[in-house]
């Protein structure tokens, strides 16, 4: 992987709960921005913006799998998404499976 795509990956990956712009990912990886969205989109096979979604709804699953008891709105606070229904329609999209149906499926199994 392109050193400079693999330190704006990192970036997201610290920082996911955070508003990341655009801007923020170019100036980590030292690249004009139509470059980085070409070496991103080449290197990751997703956009920069479907990356992180994808990280946010990733970290989000984790969060509900775990034994810590949080709501759905605190879930979302510590992934860095603030819209509900965009939160819901995001895990749907990603996962394939409401949030709280996901939660649901794997208290079952615990």
């Amino acid at each position: 992987m392109d050193h400079r795509i693999q330190r704006a990956v990192q970036f997201i990956e610290a920082n996911y709960s955070k508003d990341i712009s655009l801007h923020d990912l170019t100036k980590c990886a030292n690249l004009s921005e139509s470059h980085f969205l070409y070496l991103f989109k080449l290197e990751m096979k997703l956009s920069p913006a479907k990356y992180l979604k994808r990280s946010r709804i990733q970290k989000a699953a984790e969060l509900l799998r775990s034994n810590e008891p949080l709501s759905i709105k605190e879930v979302m606070t510590r992934v860095g998404i603030k819209d509900k229904s965009h939160f819901a329609r995001s895990f749907k999209q990603v996962l394939g499976v409401a949030p709280s149906d996901y939660r649901a499926r794997y208290a079952n199994r615990g």
